[in-house]
């Protein structure tokens, strides 16, 4: 685990939301680094502090007394104002106010990005470092029956591990990574010279869902449901040919066809 890695997962494993093989794993690494040591210190620190009563304040004596009271005066104003006093600007202020309020309550959420574009950018980040951190795979081997078991007791739940050579799409490893706030498989696999990593981890979806096609930072992905997992690929390969290997991981008609010719591929 580098140090990139270990601050990612600090404030989950503060919250005790790791799986014991990736916690023991963060632990070794902070008993190593002194760096993020000091970084894990320093949010123990603060989520303390947080939890302490310092930042709690009482209300000062009276103040609810007073605010009743200008709320009544206010009750009885509104019944024995007459209407020709009331000032052009207070008519309409009170509409201005509810749609400054429902802008700034609503904007921000229709602006926030949905749960399944932060998990495309969680799975685009992971890709990017697997490629350049030098930790592709944990385990290398072209044979399903090496990589399948190699998760076994590194998970909690078992990963679908195909290998679909015959189709131009070789199997070539696999290894651990964390996506959505949980430990995910990463199964690696190549075409000509393209790097493709497949993330799964599990949604409790029995029935799978349907293919969604997306782009992130040059990178096409391809997101969709099988046998209870949430699995996403991602690579520069082409989208369609990405596509093709989605449906065949998915089980569907196609899956031992011969690879059609791709300048991608080549």
């Amino acid at each position: 685990m580098n140090c990139e890695d270990a601050r990612l997962l600090l404030h989950a494993h503060l919250d005790g939301e790791l799986d014991a093989a990736r916690d023991l794993e963060l632990a070794r690494h902070l008993a190593e680094c002194p760096e993020c040591a000091r970084e894990f210190e320093r949010a123990r620190a603060m989520r303390s502090r947080l939890r302490s009563g310092e930042f709690h304040y009482a209300a000062p004596a009276g103040l609810e007394a007073r605010v009743r009271g200008a709320m009544a005066r206010e009750r009885r104003w509104s019944r024995t104002a007459p209407a020709r006093r009331m000032p052009r600007w207070s008519m309409i202020a009170a509409p201005l106010a509810l749609a400054a309020l429902l802008l700034v309550m609503f904007v921000p959420a229709m602006m926030r990005p949905s749960s399944s574009d932060l998990v495309a950018q969680q799975v685009a980040a992971s890709h990017v470092r697997s490629l350049m951190a030098s930790h592709l795979i944990d385990v290398a081997s072209t044979d399903q029956h090496t990589v399948k078991p190699w998760f076994s007791g590194k998970l909690d739940f078992s990963p679908v591990v195909k290998d679909f050579a015959s189709a131009g799409f070789p199997l070539i490893g696999g290894r651990l990574d964390y996506i959505d706030n949980r430990t995910a498989a990463a199964v690696v696999y190549q075409h000509g010279k393209h790097v493709i990593n497949l993330f799964m981890w599990p949604d409790g979806h029995e029935i799978g869902g349907q293919f969604e096609t997306l782009s992130r930072n040059g990178y096409n992905l391809e997101s969709f449901s099988k046998d209870g997992m949430q699995c996403w690929l991602i690579s520069d390969l082409q989208a369609s040919e990405l596509n093709r290997l989605a449906h065949m991981i998915a089980g569907e008609s196609g899956s031992t066809a011969e690879p059609e010719a791709s300048p991608s591929g080549k």
